[in-house]
């Protein structure tokens, strides 16, 4: 069978599972053994397509590793698989970082004698040459060099030492306690690089090498353990295969998609959930051959979770305070997602990711590409980057220009402002943005796909019907419209201004008309002065919100210090607990981090 028609059988599979996850019932798997046999069925269609791809000079040099695993692996186009592994292994002009260390340390383990020993003896060399004092900024480049250290020390004990002159036992323990505390902080008080579409991925296989190759049962069983929060996380923002909510780090030619091209990590979360076709030929489809090869078995209750959408419901998420060289307040991010069959409505606040965050979204169900909606001030300075990096002031924009030119973009739609902050209950949202003068972006964009099918403008409102919703966004200033290729851009070039947005699934309404209607005799209200609005929602909830200030829903205040590490229907956490609980129905696991012991506490139905 040709990868094309093993595609279009997925393909065809994946939809009835989009279908039956959409009829108003639980989720998708009636069983353990559906949910197994099912992921099992996608891993097996991935590594017979991800096999028999072709790697070309010029392209990604990454692909070329995981490709040439996935080939050796599978035994499909092996004289193929092991070229592009010598060819990556002799290339001198070629650095290897942790994108090379990780994927040749778990191959070397997965592949066994499947590499030739001189193969074998020149990647040990080229690891331990490539082990340097230098970590990287981010965590995923720390989890991933961490993980490859920790299983060479365990593979080669006896030597030779790393390039920063540590032994390879020394670098194991040292790989092993960073891997432990990297899980525990991240329990207690948030992860860092949260949610992310373009990073995600490497956590999951990293952790997954640990759980298949460590030898230490502890290590072991923490890193089972944090490869089901990490997954149990993403299936609750899991809506027919789009990845919803505030996330940190998501490309600028990610953010405005929702079928294609939406990041690495999104084909992670079809291969395990399902309930919607993977898309194997988009940019860095690769990184999932070896999640494939790996095949990590998941309780089977998450592919439930993420795919039983009978109920309407609220995730509270707390995130790490942020890190930086410049950083003294280090406030942490708050998340807040609401989530129904037809859409979910997303935003977080609090201090601002390093780069790459994206705030709030509408983001509903489509079969069309782009089916989201946000505001954004594009802002620009040397003196929020400062805070993140310990490159000079006056060379720091610069620097993160020629790393990613977007950032200099006037309509860019990713990154967070410092001048934008972010209130929301249930399917109602409202932002304000208040630029100061000296600021280099004085505008605000706002973001509407061609796939809206109808749009009216009146008092202030923009009424929107696409797909099976409903929604309306209020301006407190006008804005000018500027069509683009796929979408509108909305700017409003007013330093002081509330946006309020409003989302219902269509079949909620008598018609549209009616929503319109009930939507324009609301009478939302903002004091440039004081830097707040407020807002009764067409469901009667009566918002006050002032900017970095008082938030306030129904007459009661939101309290932040009692904010949730994790809180929904199926997940929950409390800051500083070491505590998580999974459950669904009656199915119930408590994690205990600190004890590192799995306790199911319920019954099977």
């Amino acid at each position: 069978m040709s990868p094309h028609q093993i595609l279009l059988r997925f393909a065809f599979a994946s939809l009835l599972f989009t279908t039956a996850s959409m009829l108003p019932a639980q989720g998708i798997y009636p069983s353990d053994k559906a949910y197994r046999n099912q992921f099992s069925e996608r891993c097996e269609t991935v590594r017979q397509i991800m096999a028999r791809k072709a790697w070309f000079e010029g392209e990604d040099s990454r692909m070329r590793i995981y490709l040439g695993v996935v080939k050796l692996a599978t035994g499909i186009d092996t004289e193929t698989g092991l070229k592009y592994l010598e060819d990556a292994v002799n290339d001198s002009h070629q650095a290897w970082g942790c994108f090379e260390t990780y994927p040749f340390m778990d191959g070397v383990l997965r592949l066994g004698d499947k590499l030739p020993p001189e193969l074998v003896e020149k990647i040990h060399a080229r690891l331990a040459a490539s082990f340097t004092d230098d970590f990287g900024f981010t965590d995923n480049h720390m989890l991933q060099f961490r993980t490859a250290r920790y299983l060479y020390g365990q593979t080669w004990p006896e030597g030779p030492n790393l390039a920063d002159g540590s032994t390879p036992v020394e670098a194991r323990q040292e790989a092993a306690a960073w891997i432990e505390h990297w899980i525990d902080a991240t329990i207690a008080r948030g992860m860092f690089e949260y949610d992310s579409p373009n990073y995600h991925h490497l956590y999951l296989l990293c952790f997954t090498s640990l759980y298949e190759y460590a030898q230490d049962e502890h290590i072991r069983q923490k890193a089972w353990m944090m490869m089901q929060v990490l997954l149990a996380d993403w299936a609750t923002e899991y809506l027919d295969g789009n990845w919803v909510g505030a996330h940190s780090r998501e490309k600028y030619n990610q953010v405005l998609h929702t079928r294609e091209h939406t990041g690495a990590a999104t084909q992670f979360g079809r291969l395990f959930f399902g309930g919607a076709p993977l898309r194997l030929d988009l940019d860095e489809s690769y990184f999932i051959s070896l999640a494939a090869l790996q095949e990590f078995q998941a309780l089977p209750m998450l592919g439930n979770m993420a795919t039983d959408r009978s109920h309407p419901y609220v995730l509270r998420e707390l995130k790490a305070p942020r890190r930086g060289v410049n950083m003294v307040d280090r406030a942490p991010t708050w998340k807040y997602t609401y989530v129904e069959r037809e859409f979910a409505v997303g935003s977080s606040w609090g201090d601002l990711t390093d780069v790459e965050q994206h705030r709030w979204d509408l983001t509903w169900v489509s079969p069309e590409d782009g089916s989201t909606c946000f505001f954004i001030n594009p802002s620009y300075s040397a003196k929020q980057l400062v805070r993140y990096f310990d490159t000079p002031v006056d060379q720091i924009v610069a620097d993160i220009v020629h790393q990613r030119p977007y950032y200099a973009d006037p309509n860019k739609w990713i990154e967070g402002s410092p001048y934008e902050d972010v209130c929301q209950h249930e399917n109602t949202v409202i932002a304000i943005y208040d630029i100061p003068p000296d600021a280099s972006r004085q505008h605000i964009n706002g973001f509407f796909p061609h796939l809206i099918k109808e749009r009216r403008e009146e008092n202030g409102w923009i009424l929107a019907r696409a797909d099976n919703i409903y929604f309306a966004v209020w301006t407190s200033a006008p804005g000018a419209w500027h069509p683009e290729k796929t979408y509108d851009r909305l700017t409003i070039n007013h330093p002081k201004t509330a946006v309020i947005l409003e989302a219902v699934a269509a079949d909620q309404e008598t018609s549209f008309d009616d929503f319109c209607a009930r939507i324009l005799a609301s009478h939302p209200t903002f004091d440039e002065q004081w830097l707040t609005a407020t807002y009764t929602s067409s469901r009667g909830h009566r918002m006050y919100f002032t900017h970095h200030g008082l938030r306030k829903v129904d007459g009661v205040i939101t309290n932040l210090n009692t904010w949730p590490i994790f809180e929904g229907p199926w997940m929950n956490s409390i800051p500083g607990t070491g505590i998580v609980t999974l459950q669904y129905g009656r199915e119930k696991y408590t994690f205990d981090f600190d004890a590192a012991t799995v306790r199911p506490d319920g019954s099977k139905p």
